[in-house]
């Protein structure tokens, strides 16, 4: 069934007080937009429920100078406005030579068309992908239903492995989980003026009808990236059914830091098996500290899915997350050998 855009109110924003000031004013009748490529989707399709309207006033953030910017340097490390287009995070020179792990991610967004109208705030906050969530005639838990139909319906692609819930669904995004591989920080403004978390504290779990803390009124303005220590590794790889457009089935983010051919520091986040980008913390206690190995990175591997409870038709998840664990690992011995020829 094909539908067409409801008519709705556009307000350009000049800066990020005045953005807030009218998503204040119209409360739950008001929406955020930058790229729009995941909001106009649900407009058009009629995603709606006691839970989930469709906006009647837009307020446009693309407007706002300070959003669609790249800066950096040395000292307070990288800052990424929230209307910063994907194509724009693929291409910039900063980024792919100090944070390529976010160029790699951003590379692997859906379409070319995509990536230079989705921005880097619409990613980490976009809507699950559930077939029942964005199908009009069903009304989940995350519309302000009381079912999740996915758990005794389709589950296969875009749904958890782990720390799932009330809501099965796995979160989509594949530049947050390397933007909190990076330790990344949330700028969100609101009514209640600036704050500032860690990206990983922005997402909420599976008993949530939302995926992130912003409250009424609030939206994300920028990321922030501490600059990353010299011999950091940065890798993201994904798996998905196609090599272009499709959402991610599993994929990693790692981030480590290398002495000689010890694993000093790292980090490694799930994106597509929770509802949330999961930071694997069990597989960084098994490879910190310790030197990269065949056998190293098999047991970092099976750490990685540990209190994994897949359902019926996504337990291959597992397997697929352990071996995209291992090659992301294996890429790293493989460019220290490549260093020294």
């Amino acid at each position: 069934m094909l539908f067409e855009l409801p008519s709705f109110d556009h307000i350009d924003a000049t800066d990020v007080e005045e953005a807030v000031f009218w998503l204040h004013k119209y409360g739950d009748k008001a929406r955020v937009v930058a790229g729009g490529t995941d909001l106009f989707g649900l407009i058009k399709d009629r995603i709606v429920g006691p839970g989930f309207k469709i906006p009647e006033v837009l307020v446009n953030i693309k407007t706002i100078p300070d959003m669609n910017r790249i800066t950096y340097n040395k000292e307070t490390g990288l800052r990424i406005g929230a209307a910063v287009t994907l194509s724009r995070l693929e291409t910039s020179d900063v980024i792919k030579d100090m944070f390529s792990i976010l160029s790699q991610a951003a590379r692997q967004v859906g379409a070319t068309q995509i990536r230079n109208m989705g921005t880097i705030g619409g990613n980490i906050c976009q809507r699950p992908r559930c077939a029942y969530f964005r199908h009009p005639y069903f009304v989940c838990f995350k519309k302000g239903g009381t079912k999740c139909h996915a758990i005794t319906g389709e589950h296969q692609l875009y749904h958890s492995i782990i720390k799932s819930g009330k809501c099965v669904m796995a979160h989509p995004s594949d530049t947050a989980p390397a933007l909190v591989a990076l330790k990344a920080t949330a700028v969100i403004a609101g009514p209640d003026g600036v704050r500032k978390v860690l990206l990983h504290d922005l997402f909420v779990g599976p008993e949530n009808i939302r995926e992130t803390i912003l409250k009424p009124g609030e939206f994300l303005v920028a990321v922030e990236v501490p600059d990353q220590p010299a011999e950091t590794y940065q890798v993201f790889l994904k798996h998905r059914i196609r090599q272009s457009v499709d959402f991610s089935l599993s994929s990693v983010a790692l981030v480590a830091r290398i002495s000689d051919d010890s694993c000093e520091d790292i980090s490694i986040v799930l994106g597509g098996v929770a509802p949330f980008p999961y930071v694997a913390s069990m597989a960084a206690a098994v490879a910190k500290g310790r030197n990269l190995n065949e056998r190293l990175i098999s047991d970092t591997a099976e750490a990685s899915v540990e209190g994994a409870r897949p359902l019926p038709q996504n337990h291959y998840k597992v397997d697929l997350t352990k071996a995209i664990v291992k090659r992301t690992l294996m890429s790293i011995i493989e460019n220290k050998k490549g260093r020294l020829l």
